[in-house]
């Protein structure tokens, strides 16, 4: 793991004196994640806490801790020679220091590719568990500043700059307290997407395992209890009620989806509207007031045609997906608005970074 040293604070970059070569050849040594000068660190740091919500504030410290072993510094300010010492290419000039055990897997299989680019980039080993981790992390914000992450260390391809399509991120994510019932949400859905339709099928529940009237679930209990048959046939009887009860009552939704297909004969795949109860860690929501009880998320896909979904999973893929992708993504931009609008959610790109819901 390559050291870049403590951080330290450098003015605009027209001002700044050179680094010291220390720095800068720990800088070429190190993964790297690249912005345009228009991304500030304030930026930078509010898209580590919305991934990262125990990070710290980047733009106050420095440095963040991303895992138990890794952690980002900077911003680092390259004049040219700096940038042609640190092995940054141009036009990049702002970085931040990636520093994390090199963790690397088998190598790609041949002819494998994938959207990030990593079997390209790492044709020795592929990096995983907290290598791999914090590379993805840096990919996902390339992505949304429109930046790119420069490879470094050993082991890296003669391609070293992941560099991601900033318009590849098309789903969304809402996450919201206020649970909308699948007819209500089927409207407002509908109002974008007349397609759309409920999918909101469930499993008939048949009623308790056979291990409740055999015993088994309680045998290893029974063992050292005096049997009362007065009590285990009132306990029968109270559980049957229950039964009863439950198999009467009207069926409970916890989960649904609304799905639209798009294009003729849903040529274009569909847009689809996963509702569920959130992941208890979720961090998008870990600074809202309702984050630590239980809530809802509404996850706005699109559900790709077969030939669609093999080349959204490619590095680089072909015109006539990105044709059908310029047309999809603002339908789901069209769904997305509208449910965050009937949920009073927050929202996220599928890569987990809040978006303003005014700016969608």
């Amino acid at each position: 793991m390559a050291t870049v040293g403590r951080w330290r604070r450098r003015g605009a970059a027209d001002d700044a004196s050179a680094l010291d070569p220390e720095v800068l050849g720990a800088l070429r040594a190190t993964h790297l994640l690249l912005v345009p000068t228009t991304a500030s660190v304030d930026d930078v740091s509010d898209l580590l806490r919305a991934r990262v919500p125990l990070a710290g504030d980047l733009a106050k410290d420095g440095e963040v801790a991303l895992g138990r072993h890794s952690r980002l510094t900077g911003p680092y300010i390259l004049s040219m020679e700096d940038a042609v010492a640190a092995g940054v290419p141009l036009p990049w000039t702002v970085v931040y220091a990636l520093e994390a055990p090199v963790e690397r897997e088998d190598p790609p299989l041949a002819g494998v590719d994938d959207r990030d680019g990593f079997a390209h980039s790492f044709p020795g080993g592929l990096p995983w568990r907290e290598e791999g981790r914090t590379l993805g992390l840096l990919v996902a914000m390339a992505r949304r500043v429109g930046g790119a992450v420069r490879i470094g260390g050993p082991g890296g391809g003669p391609d070293r700059l992941v560099q991601p399509d900033p318009h590849r991120a098309v789903d969304h994510v809402v996450h919201s307290p206020f649970w909308v019932e699948p007819g209500t949400l089927l409207g407002v859905v509908t109002r974008e997407v007349p397609t759309a339709r409920l999918a909101a099928e469930g499993e008939t529940w048949q009623g308790p395992a056979e291990s409740a009237y055999t015993g088994a679930l309680i045998l290893s209990d029974l063992a050292t209890e005096v049997v009362d048959p007065t009590g285990t046939l009132a306990r029968h009887a109270n559980s049957g009620q229950v039964d009863k009860q439950a198999l009467g009552a009207p069926d409970p939704v916890d989960a649904y989806a609304v799905i639209a297909p798009l294009g003729p004969g849903g040529h274009h795949g569909a847009v689809e509207v996963l509702v569920h109860v959130a992941d208890a860690d979720e961090p998008a929501a870990h600074h809202e007031d309702w984050g630590s009880r239980p809530f809802v998320t509404y996850e706005v896909r699109w559900l790709c045609s077969e030939p669609d979904a093999f080349e959204r999973e490619r590095r680089v893929p072909d015109e006539r997906y990105l044709a059908v992708r310029s047309r999809v993504a603002p339908v789901v931009v069209a769904v997305t608005r509208a449910v965050v609008e009937a949920t009073s959610g927050i929202v996220t790109d599928e890569d987990g970074f809040w978006l303003d819901r005014y700016r969608l």
